[in-house]
């Protein structure tokens, strides 16, 4: 089952085409990869599928429904920037669960997901850290 497709999706910035009638179709549990070089639209993409951008040509879909004109939040999507930060304020723990905050899910069901995030990233025990805190890491984010 399709779950994003894009169709005939270009973007334009003044006189730059940053994506030219791209079509693409990425399946549900797929690994896809934008892949190429700086300056070739892989990030312009992305933020079309996020609708941190519109397109002045072509369509979006999610499971089969035009999500072209729907903002960001109306999206159910999430992002990481190649550029990440993550808040030096707050532990590991509140910035893994904060995207879940913002959707309001209720806190035994965030407690559950960052556990399971933290398992995963091999960061059981660590969660009260700071960012700050962990070798090689900047305080500038």
């Amino acid at each position: 089952m399709v779950g994003v497709k894009l169709v005939n999706v270009t973007k334009k910035f003044k006189d730059v085409v940053a994506v030219d009638h791209v079509t693409l179709e990425i399946k549900h549990g797929e690994f896809f990869t934008l892949l190429g070089p700086s300056g070739c639209g892989k990030t312009t993409t992305l933020r079309l599928i996020a609708g941190l951008e519109y397109p002045d040509e072509g369509r979006i879909y999610f499971d089969g429904q035009d999500v072209t004109d729907l903002p960001p939040y109306k999206r159910n999507t999430g992002m990481v920037f190649q550029n990440y930060a993550l808040w030096p304020h707050m532990t590991v723990f509140d910035n893994i669960a904060y995207g879940l905050k913002v959707r309001r899910l209720p806190k035994d069901e965030i407690r559950k997901k960052v556990y399971e995030v933290l398992d995963l990233i091999k960061l059981k025990g660590l969660e009260r850290r700071y960012p700050t805190n962990f070798p090689g890491a900047s305080s500038k984010g």
